[in-house]
């Protein structure tokens, strides 16, 4: 699973429902710092995980039907539940492998966290998006997401439960710029997230004086963003920041240029922390936030955004642009309403 995604998975295991015992199944090893730190996490809240032992994604996949049988016998799931397509892929291929199993019910649910799916995989993925129709165990996480899987794939009625988010204790990010307006953008540095859009408002922004950006991510892009910007002193660059959630609040925007969502948790997140949001109102983000949000640029425009940051962003009442984005985050994204309707949904699949 991708971050976001594992990030929802661990939410929902988080439940405190006492009926129901939660288990997290890794697909391909995770040797990562991040990955290290998030199972600390599933051993602190007292959750069940199995870790794979190959590290090799695509081989990882190929034997996931082989170890996970073990595991599969030994607790008999009622319901697994899969998120975004490396999980999806392995559990297809578990079925088609280990038909002995299937006297013992089992039901799927399948998140469908993007409005994009089986980019690289295109002919593998019309074969497994074949077995989540036929068992119809999708769920979307937004709007934009039912709408694009529904013209694409022609189910409809699928069910819609947000992405909870969870109010995290804030801390205060060690390597703020005292004097400068602490702008944020996280997230991966590939096409999706904007990152063309970044560049250039960024570097536009060079001889302005009053921003300091914080880049976290990596990606394909990664070369790019650094040459680009690397060498900019109102600029800082960092790969992964674990819990970054909880350091949301010490930033006073976020910086949010993505050309498409599922869902932009990361908007959700900081308005959990009254940190407002720049973004590109694109599908899957516009549900994110108040209709009438102002920090708003359409088409990804360049132009509107640079002019934003340099003639509009520092006039706005920040406290109530904070609070009015905090109040639309609490009503529509809280933990505890995902969990329940997950729960009800188990129960009635």
């Amino acid at each position: 699973m991708g971050g976001g995604a594992e990030r929802v998975a661990f939410n929902i295991a988080e439940s405190s429902n006492k009926d129901i015992e939660y288990h997290i199944v890794e697909v391909s090893k995770g040797n990562s710092e991040f990955s290290v730190k998030m199972k600390r996490e599933l051993e602190e809240h007292g959750i069940m995980y199995h870790t794979s032992p190959i590290s090799h994604s695509k081989l990882a996949i190929l034997l996931f039907p082989l170890w996970f049988s073990f595991i599969y016998l030994k607790y008999r799931p009622n319901i697994i539940h899969s998120h975004t397509e490396i999980p999806d892929l392995a559990l297809w291929l578990f079925r088609k492998l280990s038909w002995l199993f299937f006297w013992i019910k089992t039901r799927y649910v399948r998140t469908i966290h993007n409005t994009e799916l089986w980019n690289d995989w295109k002919e593998i993925g019309s074969m497994v998006e074949r077995f989540y129709l036929k068992h119809k165990c999708n769920v979307a996480i937004s709007i934009a997401v039912r709408d694009v899987y529904e013209k694409t794939y022609g189910q409809h009625h699928i069910p819609l439960i947000y992405n909870g988010v969870k109010e995290m204790k804030q801390k205060v990010f060690p390597h703020l710029v005292k004097g400068k307006v602490n702008v944020l953008f996280a997230g991966r540095l590939e096409y999706q997230k904007g990152i063309d859009q970044l560049i250039a408002v960024v570097t536009a922004l060079k001889d302005d004086g009053r921003y300091h950006f914080h880049i976290v991510g990596s990606g394909s892009l990664k070369q790019k963003v650094e040459e680009s910007l690397g060498s900019l002193e109102f600029v800082s660059l960092y790969d992964k920041v674990y819990g970054l959630s909880q350091y949301m609040g010490s930033f006073d925007f976020l910086f949010m240029p993505s050309n498409h969502e599922g869902l932009g948790l990361t908007s959700v997140e900081a308005s959990l922390t009254r940190t407002p949001v720049i973004v590109n109102l694109c599908a899957g983000v516009n549900e994110t936030l108040p209709e009438d949000w102002p920090l708003k640029v359409m088409d990804n425009n360049v132009a509107d955004y640079i002019d934003l940051f340099k003639n509009k962003l520092l006039s706005f009442d920040y406290k109530e642009l904070a609070d009015k984005a905090y109040k639309y985050a609490q009503e529509h994204f809280s933990l505890e309403k995902m969990q329940k309707e997950y729960e009800i949904l188990y129960k009635n699949i």
